[in-house]
């Protein structure tokens, strides 16, 4: 609480919209428009008797909608098509910081000229069932006008930009905007083989890639952007294990996340992230009495069972300097371990 990383500000958001829907035999169609305004009135920031970030007043209005369309082509296949415009508001971090960010071991600027975001987006998707596979895939492509984003920044000499606070020595890091491009898939299988319905094996892919309009320093990837992902879990589910033991299931994890190399290279502001792989695991069950009601659930997981040293590409901490009892560089995230949750149902019943 000594120190400042925003102002003190007022803020009142109000906005209104309208939904409809109507459906023609096996064919939704939806819709909808919402316009929002945001009023900020932000202080002076300060440093002890000094301001190092002066007042301002900012107004912030914008239109937002989409339309969509669902459509159940067969009794196993259904169809999915929205079109949307969307519109952000700058958050005061986004516009006012000035100060040392300690959850990411950065010194951060705002710019209080910043616009309000607005995108158009187009995503479609397909759902299909049968007795044995579910098949999901969606695909969405998101093109932004003033896509808001942070960068580092460099001094005269083309180095990185270092803020001394409180004796250390920080990266200075500002926010920007500029014309990109969001686009991405998803895909989802799960396999159930009938008579086996207890038996589940399901797998999950996700890929998103984003780019600028025009390069920034040579680079036209948008920082930040997560990792293709795939994961396989195979599951089994037992609605009545036994006669006290309710939902039972049992299952195992491979969590994979590729290498993300797609990177915002621009004023060395990212860095490659190798891939990896978790291996979790899990099993749990209600305990219920005679008369069926859950006496208390129980759960035991663990998480990256084989203790692999790995760091995710969205971690600001991934930046943190060195650690002088590993020699890496950075934080890296959570080793091997375990976690065991009990739920117990309290009900009450107020007499009438």
């Amino acid at each position: 609480g000594a120190e400042q990383l925003i102002p003190d500000y007022d803020l009142f958001d109000t906005g209104g919209y309208v939904y409809t829907q109507k459906s023609y035999n096996k064919i939704t169609i939806s819709g909808g428009a919402r316009y929002d305004t945001r009023n900020l009135d932000s202080k002076d920031l300060l440093e002890g008797t000094g301001i190092k970030g002066t007042a301002f007043k900012k107004t912030f209005s914008n239109f937002s909608g989409s339309i969509g369309l669902a459509a159940q082509a067969t009794k196993q296949l259904n169809l999915k098509l929205n079109i949307a415009r969307g519109f952000r508001a700058p958050s005061i971090p986004e516009l006012a910081s000035n100060g040392a960010h300690e959850g990411t071991t950065r010194y951060e600027y705002g710019d209080n000229n910043l616009k309000s975001e607005t995108s158009l987006q187009f995503d479609a998707g397909a759902e299909f069932s049968t007795e044995h596979v579910s098949l999901n895939l969606s695909a969405f492509y998101n093109s932004f006008s003033n896509f808001i984003f942070y960068k580092k920044l460099q001094n005269a000499a083309g180095a990185d930009s270092l803020v001394n606070a409180d004796g250390e020595d920080l990266t200075a890091f500002k926010f920007g905007q500029s014309k990109a491009v969001l686009s991405g898939i998803e895909a989802n299988i799960d396999i159930h083989p009938h008579p086996l319905d207890w038996l589940h094996f399901e797998n999950t892919f996700s890929y998103t890639r984003g780019k600028f309009s025009e390069a920034i320093d040579g680079s036209k990837n948008i920082p930040f952007i997560p990792a293709a992902r795939l994961i396989s879990e195979l599951r089994c589910n037992f609605n009545r294990f036994s006669k006290g033991i309710a939902n039972f299931y049992a299952k195992i994890e491979l969590d994979n996340t590729f290498k993300q190399s797609n990177i915002f290279t621009a004023y060395n502001t990212e860095t490659a992230t190798p891939g990896y792989s978790l291996l979790n695991a899990g099993i749990g069950a209600d305990i219920v009495s005679g008369k069926g009601n859950t006496i208390f659930s129980l759960h035991f997981s663990g998480n990256n069972l084989t203790d692999a040293a790995y760091q995710n590409h969205l971690s600001r901490l991934k930046y943190a300097a060195q650690n002088l009892a590993t020699g890496r560089i950075g934080v890296f995230n959570m080793g091997r371990n375990f976690s065991i949750r009990l739920n117990i149902p309290i009900v009450y019943r107020l007499k009438q």
